[in-house]
This record gives C-alpha cells, sequence and structure tokens, in this order.
C-alpha cells in the first residue's frame, strides 16, 4: 500500500478512493478563516490558476495575495520558488507565506475565448503583479491544500465577475512570441531563450496564450508545469547530445528541508536515471519502522515516450535541472540522481522542491573521482541513516539499469 500512495502521490486515487485519504488529513484552515463574510477582493493578482477536475470543463481564476501585502518583496515571496529557496525558507515559512493565496475560480471550457479568460492570459504574460477587481459569487473556502506538483492553495472562492483595472505590462518580446502563428511547444522554447524561467513560462503555457491561434486552450496547472519541464529538457538535450562527454566521475550534493540529493555524472554518451528513497515517516509513506521504499525510473540516449508513472513530476523536474548544468557546461553525462527523502518532509510542497535543489546541486564544486567504484563508494557513505535504517549503495544498483553496466573506464 505505501509503494501505491508513493506512485501515486495523491492525483490518480490508485486506492480507489474518492479523495486521498493522506492529502485530505493534511488540509487545515487558514488564518484568513475570520474573512469568511467577504464578497468582494481588490488587490495584485500575480498568477493564475487553472484545474483539471471535469476536463475540459475546468475551474479557471486568477491567483492573488489576500493579505494584501504590497510591496515587491512580499509579492516575490509568495510566488517565486527560486526565490524562497535563495532565502532558505523552511516548510512552515512557505506554508504561513502560502496561505495567504487565494485562488479565484470560474468555469469554463480549456477552449474559451471569454473576456473572464483574456484578462487571465494577459495576467500571465505581464512582468509584474496586475490589480484586479474580484465580486464573489459565493463565500470564499479557507481550506489550505497541498499537491505533488503545485504550490499549496489557500483559500478558494467562485468569482461572478472580474476587472482588471490596470493594463498589464507585457515585455515586447513576450508578446511578439505569443503573437507568431507558432506551435505551443516551439513558443514555449521561444520563451525560455529569453530568460524566463520554467515557472513563468509554466503560468503562460497553462493560461491558454501559447499554440497556433485556432488551437489555443489552457493547460491544467499541474499537467503545465510537468510539460514545460520536459519541452524545455528537450530542447536542451537536443543541443548537450552533441556535447564531448564529462572526463571523469563527479559526484555533486545539496539538501533542502529534509530532502537529500546527490548526482552522479559518468563519462559516457547522455543517459538518465533518477531514484527517489522514500523514509517511513515522509509525506508518502507513513509506514514507521519499515525499510525506506525506493522507486527508479530511466531513459537512454533516445529518451522515453512513456510517461515517468513510477515518480511523476519530480522524475520531470529533476531531468531538466540536470540537462541545465550539462547545457552550461557544454557537456554530456550519463546521469544518475539518488533523492533521500526524509521525515520531515512531511507536507507535500510541490516539484519546485526538487527543481531546485538539484539546480542548487550544480552551483557547487563536485567531488572528482577516477573510477565509478570510488564515486559509488563516495555516494556510498554519504548516504543517510535514520532510526538505525541504513540505505546502501546495492539498495540502488540491485534496480539500477546504468550502474550495473560495464564501461571500459570503470577499470
Amino acid at each position: 500500500m505505501h509503494r501505491l500512495c508513493i506512485v501515486c502521490k495523491g492525483s490518480r486515487l490508485l486506492c480507489g478512493r474518492k479523495i486521498c485519504p493522506l492529502l485530505a488529513a493534511l488540509k487545515q484552515k487558514t488564518k484568513f478563516a475570520e474573512l469568511s463574510n467577504t464578497t468582494e477582493f481588490f488587490g495584485p493578482s500575480t498568477s493564475i490558476f487553472v484545474g483539471r477536475i471535469g476536463y475540459p470543463h475546468v475551474r479557471v481564476g486568477p491567483m492573488t495575495i489576500f493579505e494584501g501585502n504590497d510591496s515587491d518583496v512580499e509579492l516575490g515571496r509568495s510566488e517565486e520558488p527560486s526565490e524562497w529557496f535563495a532565502q532558505g525558507l523552511g516548510m512552515d515559512e512557505i506554508v504561513e507565506l502560502r496561505s495567504s493565496s487565494l485562488r479565484a475560480k470560474r468555469a469554463e471550457n480549456v477552449t474559451s475565448r471569454s473576456n473572464f479568460v483574456s484578462d487571465m492570459a494577459e495576467i500571465a504574460l505581464a512582468k509584474q503583479p496586475v490589480d484586479v477587481e474580484l465580486t464573489f459569487k459565493s463565500k470564499p473556502s479557507f481550506n489550505l491544500s497541498f499537491s505533488d506538483i503545485t504550490r499549496p492553495t489557500g483559500a478558494s472562492v467562485n468569482v461572478e465577475k472580474m476587472h482588471v483595472t490596470e493594463n498589464p505590462k507585457i515585455p515586447k518580446k513576450v508578446d511578439r512570441i505569443v503573437s507568431d502563428e507558432l506551435r505551443a511547444v516551439e513558443s514555449a522554447k521561444g520563451l525560455y531563450d529569453l530568460g524566463l524561467d520554467v515557472y513563468k513560462v509554466a503560468v503562460i503555457l497553462s493560461s491558454g496564450a501559447l499554440g497556433l491561434h485556432r488551437a489555443k486552450k489552457m493547460v491544467p496547472t499541474r499537467w503545465s508545469i510537468t510539460a514545460t519541464d520536459d519541452v524545455i529538457f528537450k530542447k536542451l538535450a537536443a543541443q548537450l547530445k552533441e556535447y564531448p562527454p564529462v572526463d571523469s566521475y563527479y559526484v555533486y550534493e545539496s539538501s533542502y528541508m529534509d530532502n537529500h540529493f546527490q548526482i552522479l555524472l559518468m563519462p559516457s554518451l547522455f543517459e538518465y536515471e533518477n531514484f527517489e528513497a522514500w523514509f517511513p515517516g515522509s509525506v508518502w509513506n507513513d509506514a514507521f519502522g519499515q525499510r525506506p521504499v525506493i522507486v527508479e525510473e530511466y531513459e537512454g540516449f533516445k529518451g522515453r515516450k512513456r510517461y515517468a508513472a513510477e515518480e511523476g513530476g519530480g522524475y520531470y523536474a529533476a531531468r531538466l535541472a540536470v540537462a541545465e548544468a550539462l547545457h552550461t557546461m557544454r557537456r554530456q553525462a550519463g546521469a544518475v540522481v539518488f533523492r533521500e527523502i526524509h521525515p520531515r518532509y512531511f507536507i507535500p510542497l510541490g516539484v519546485w522542491v526538487v527543481r531546485e535543489t538539484v539546480r542548487d546541486a550544480f552551483r557547487k564544486r563536485g567531488e572528482k573521482f577516477d573510477t565509478k567504484k570510488e564515486a559509488l563508494e563516495y555516494i556510498d557513505v554519504r548516504l543517510r541513516t535514520k532510526a538505525g535504517m541504513q540505505l546502501g549503495m546495492q539498495d540502488f544498483e540491485v534496480l539500477s539499469k546504468i550502474l550495473r553496466q560495464k564501461r571500459l573506464t570503470d577499470f
């Protein structure tokens, strides 16, 4: 049952229940519950959210900050995971920040061309938060919800109408890409090339602003996040596969909120393998006293066609961060990611945790080794032990498609 939870992560209801019992247990009232009689809102919209339930008829709307934080610093902290990581915010601080978010919702078809949807697209494209006036159709619900892919969301409310009170500031280069008759995939690549991070690209993709004019449609937020990671990875992979391999074995390392990552780069053509070791007491493994559950996904030089169902969005987030690093190095490599998830990571905060921690690992100087044996011994020593539960390299090697390969450089 616990492996089923780790694979499902509350998104596919593989247990057959109507709601995920683990996510349901995490729901909590936000500190704004006393505002339950509020019928309207004025303030900055920092992003948008597109739901997936009932697709293609879904609930969509702007994301705002209920507390009215009007400083650029507070707004940035509320929506930018890279800033959260840089500031070293902990789980409690991030939950506190996200408890002030308000998700406005209105039923729309993903192909809708309504004024509401057009305004949403402009909010998504804007360089800075945009002031909006919202009239609520019902009273806000103040439950704080969590997901394995998306960031936590605070209050939610059904919206009768929305009025954008200022002209969104959309960069000319961004507007030019969006206006061109390009497939959504090509537009997303172009936005990334402009310097937009994957977080912003995913929001724009979700809004329905990208794609050929007749084919434009909104994309549920959780789908757009993984789709953006995949699209940008494939763009980078096509380039880095032309680079020479790294000259030796390297190990990079970083930890954040009880997620411990070690990344091994090996001198070979590009291939990628990702391990997740969920310790008892971590968010998807409540089997206290048992051994860690390890899941694995792999792809070779030619890539993969099937969705990485064993790991979901975390696989794609880590893979993108690895590809970004290799692209910066102008090298390719065989890459193996070892992720350990320990008990203090007991609330899912979204795949940004994976992406930012792996990115951070490559900001540091890696340890260099002459042989794979030496590199694996180094990783083995640094694998963590919790409550007497030892995790060793042999636990990974028996599952691995890369580590069991014999290469000339191993000897």
